[in-house]
């Protein structure tokens, strides 16, 4: 897998499994996940250069969320980066078939995120 999409894929599993479910979890506190948000921050700068033109696109969103912001909107946002991510990770369009057969969930790129996944019935 080449680095584009390898860390596409860590930042990926980084929002997917630590971030969100922290973001909308009403327990724990907003300077919690703050923490969390700022080492995302750090790696999609680092990375951001392989990415071609999203790299520049998710650093303009993720620094674009302010302060206090209300959780069901940060969180709407970072759904939709974790996407963008996903999407970079699977690499080019020829790959991106789902390679099961299930058509039901394939979205406009040919296949969608797991996290958005449902079950497939053929």
């Amino acid at each position: 897998m080449p680095a584009a999409q390898r860390t596409a894929w860590d930042a990926y599993l980084t929002m997917t499994r630590r971030l969100l479910p922290a973001v909308n979890d009403e327990t724990i506190r907003p300077a919690a996940t703050h923490g969390e948000l700022r080492g995302l921050v750090v790696r999609i700068e680092r990375y951001a250069p392989l990415w071609g033109e999203h790299g520049p696109m998710l650093l303009a969103a993720l620094r674009g969320i302010p302060e206090g912001s209300d959780r069901a909107d940060v969180a709407e946002l970072l759904q939709v980066i974790a996407d963008r991510l996903y999407l970079i990770s699977i690499g080019p369009l020829q790959s991106r078939r789902d390679r099961r057969g299930c058509r039901r969930n394939a979205g406009t790129y040919g296949a969608d995120p797991p996290h958005r996944q449902g079950d497939c019935d053929r």
